[in-house]
């Protein structure tokens, strides 16, 4: 599965990385919404996006709606992934398949994108 890993922090999205990649995923990783978008204008689409919600430049929340709004990006699924566990209700009801809260257990990482292939 080709996922898109949308994070500010360099850490994580090394370290999301790294174990998607280590299960057979193919991974690319951006550091903001906007950086996500320009991606996937230019390059094949993902089949999956990763998406931490709380990002500098446009947030995960300003990504979904714009993602929302373009018909090929809308079918894209998305999990979604941040240290606000007040978020998980709002994020579930704008259309994330599954919700992750930091520091996220790897199996639960790949659990999450098992249940989208």
């Amino acid at each position: 599965m080709d996922i898109l890993i949308v994070e500010d922090d360099p850490d994580s999205r090394e370290s999301f990385c790294t174990i998607l990649e280590d299960a057979g995923h193919r991974c690319v990783s951006v550091k903001s919404g906007k950086e996500a978008l320009q991606h996937m204008k230019s390059n094949p689409l993902p089949d999956a996006i990763l998406l931490d919600l709380l990002m500098p430049e446009m947030d995960g929340w300003q990504f979904r709606k714009a993602q929302l709004a373009d018909a090929d990006l809308a079918k894209i699924p998305v999990v979604v992934i941040t240290a606000v566990d007040q978020a998980r209700n709002s994020a579930l009801k704008f259309g994330a398949s599954h919700f992750l809260t930091k520091p996220v257990h790897p199996d639960s990482l790949l659990g999450a994108f098992r249940q989208l292939a």
